[in-house]
């Protein structure tokens, strides 16, 4: 259950955060990725003095016989000031909002997707079409004031296929740095390579168990693989770095990013997992 926040609760339907490509000639379609939807804990990485926060997320993603559908909702709000012990949010808070749903073809080659972010009160939408995968491609975006069109690289890949590339990447073990080539779906609207790097055991910037008291849709659910990993973009380095534990169904299950100057912590509350449709 979503805990109550000043907003209303959202509907979990899908979202990511979006990865995509390999340093080697990338999977187009995203082969041994388990749908699943996850409910996130939000709260601040470390004590914040005079300030008071709440949030919530969610993400899931969905296989259907023609692709997959995916989405994202994060809210939050922050208020700062000698207040801050207050119990709940007041009209001096900052909210802000980030919705993102996509639609990707099976064999990955097509993209659509709807973005609407807010910051308090104002609101910002965009819809976008993408043609991508090993051929170069290209993505235009309807931003409402202006259109923007952007040449994709060969090897781009669509949310699903870009998350595939990446548990191909951590299973078979490949050693150094893995490449994943996407497009920024929520600001930007542009093709980025991120580069993910495993965190050697001994680094403590995040913990490698499952959050604790987590609910999981499959009792074998725990058994699975864990990865801990330190995600960065350098063309668009807006939040920084980014702290991964990803699942080896593809869920995250543990995450730390960083918005309005504060790191976040998100913590996998309820974890589902759906099998793959039956199709004719």
């Amino acid at each position: 259950m979503v805990r109550r926040c000043f907003f209303r609760r959202s509907e979990q339907f899908a979202g990511l955060l979006v990865l995509a490509s390999l340093c080697v000639t990338p999977l187009a379609r995203a082969d041994g990725l388990m749908g699943h939807s996850v409910a996130y804990d939000v709260k601040t990485a470390a004590v914040e003095k005079d300030l008071y926060f709440e949030g919530q997320a969610t993400f899931s993603l969905a296989r259907r016989c023609d692709g997959w559908s995916l989405g994202e909702v994060f809210q939050f709000g922050i208020e700062k000031g000698p207040n801050s012990a207050q119990k709940r949010l007041t009209e001096k808070a900052d909210r802000v909002e980030e919705r993102l749903s996509a639609q990707e073809a099976l064999d990955g080659n097509t993209l659509t997707y709807q973005t609407r972010l807010r910051q308090n009160a104002r609101i910002t939408t965009a819809t976008g079409k993408a043609s991508l995968g090993a051929a170069p491609g290209k993505l235009n975006a309807d931003l409402g004031r202006y259109k923007q069109d952007a040449e994709l690289p060969a090897g781009t890949l669509a949310p699903a296929a870009a998350r595939a590339a990446l548990l191909e990447a951590l299973r078979s073990n490949r050693p150094g740095a893995i490449e994943v080539r996407t497009v920024d779906l929520v600001r930007f609207h542009k093709p980025i390579a991120q580069t993910f790097l495993r965190l050697a055991p001994e680094d403590l910037a995040i913990a490698r168990g499952l959050p604790k008291d987590m609910r999981a849709s499959d009792k074998d659910f725990a058994a699975g693989r864990l990865w801990a990993l330190r995600r960065q973009v350098p063309e668009f380095n807006e939040f920084g770095d980014e702290l991964w534990l990803i699942h080896e169904s593809g869920a995250i299950v543990r995450q730390i990013v960083q918005r309005q100057g504060i790191k976040l912590l998100f913590e996998a509350r309820e974890v589902s997992t759906f099998p793959a449709p039956t199709c004719p």
